[in-house]
């Protein structure tokens, strides 16, 4: 979701990638029992990402094995309160992206969303949402330092110039580094949405474009799926904390979730850069996202394979900032940022499975989850798989 990075793309087909094969061993990959995609026997074992540089979906307690208790399980029942909630958080755009300014977004109850693009249907919430001085956060330039809200009286002289109250734009914003107020690089702006209204324990769909509801020349679209706001999650720590619930103030309670955009110039320029001319085929869609564990820490070192398959697969780097593909990574799996994308997808249902080894030197392939969505022409499907969500 915060969570998507394009760049140039490999070829990947077969195991481990977005092609399948039929299992027989005949180029050295396997399947998962009752499994449609084939994988690479673990070459080194899955581990959860620590924070650091990485500051969102990261484990801080030094605990590397990964968490997968939830697969298979039904997890504990839901409470019963609140069963709805005000839904807000930040309109985090990918990679170096513009200003989160002039988005729609769209909720939808998933149990309706077919293979059908679901820009036509009822929804359960929509709002356009702009930059609002109030409440928008500041990404920094420098990734190690993240996203984070201004502080609200700026920073002493001279100037920041953050072209806020009739100050001049010189991309910068006044960063709170726990001493003080700084004037540091801003990559971007992005805003604060608020939905009200959502029902919390259901599964949902969030659809994000341009105003009209439609890509356009400032933003492509993108669908992202395995939204679950369950009355168990952990509760908020900060405005910019995410996928955490709010009950602070009883009657008016608050899930906080940050949803993606994805800019149109990267929609076009960065698939066009891994080789598939023109960018991404009129027609047809993309998949991306991140594979987690089930304490919601992304995981590297995890394979994904997609049914139907794409034209272009890529595992990336895991530099935060200047994410690039990793043509060494496929036959290892996702880097710490978890991170998957296919490119060239025919429209309709995609099912999206993980696996990788659990321990060093362990070359037996464990499933980390599972997921079946849809993919929808000119559209970005996010599936961030596992993240204690419901996955298998």
């Amino acid at each position: 979701m915060k969570h998507l990075v394009w760049a140039t793309l490999l070829v990947a087909i077969g195991c481990g990638g977005s092609g399948n094969d039929n299992g027989d061993g005949g180029n050295g990959c396997v399947m998962l029992p009752g499994g449609q995609g084939c994988f690479f026997a673990p070459t080194l074992a899955a581990q959860r990402t620590q924070c650091g540089d990485v500051t969102e979906y990261c484990d801080t307690s030094g605990i590397t094995a990964p968490n997968l208790d939830c697969l298979g399980k039904s997890g504990p029942t839901p409470g019963a309160a609140p069963a709805q909630v005000t839904l807000t958080g930040f309109v985090h755009v990918f990679s170096s992206g513009p200003d989160s300014n002039n988005v729609k977004i769209q909720v939808f109850d998933a149990a309706t969303v077919t293979a059908t693009d679901p820009v036509g249907q009822v929804t359960l919430g929509a709002l356009t949402v702009t930059i609002d001085p109030a409440t928008q956060r500041a990404c920094d330039a420098d990734g190690t330092k993240g996203c984070s809200l201004p502080l609200a009286n700026g920073c002493a002289l001279p100037l920041c110039n953050d072209g806020l109250n009739g100050r001049a734009d010189d991309h910068k914003y006044c960063r709170d580094n726990g001493a003080g107020g700084e004037c540091s690089d801003r990559l971007r702006w992005e805003s604060r949405y608020s939905i009200a209204g959502i029902p919390t324990n259901t599964r949902l769909v969030v659809r994000v474009t341009g105003p009209s509801g439609m890509s356009d020349t400032t933003w492509a679209t993108t669908v992202a799926f395995n939204i679950f706001l369950s009355t168990n999650d952990r509760a908020c720590t900060s405005l910019s904390d995410t996928d955490c619930l709010d009950k602070s103030d009883a009657a008016h309670p608050k899930y906080q979730l940050n949803v993606s955009a994805l800019s149109a110039a990267d929609y076009v320029n960065i698939p066009t850069i891994s080789g598939l001319s023109g960018g991404i085929s009129q027609g047809d869609g993309a998949i991306a996202g991140e594979v987690h564990d089930c304490d919601n820490f992304r995981v590297g070192n995890v394979e994904v394979v997609t049914t139907p398959g794409a034209d272009r697969f890529t595992y990336f780097n895991g530099n935060p900032v200047k994410t690039l593909p990793d043509a060494s990574r496929a036959g290892v799996g996702t880097d710490r940022l978890g991170l998957f994308a296919a490119l060239n997808v025919k429209p309709g249902a995609v099912h999206v499975e993980t696996a990788g080894g659990k321990s060093a030197g362990d070359t037996t392939l464990t499933s980390f989850g599972t997921f079946d969505a849809f993919v929808y022409a000119n559209s970005v499907s996010i599936v961030n798989v596992n993240g204690g969500k419901g996955t298998r």
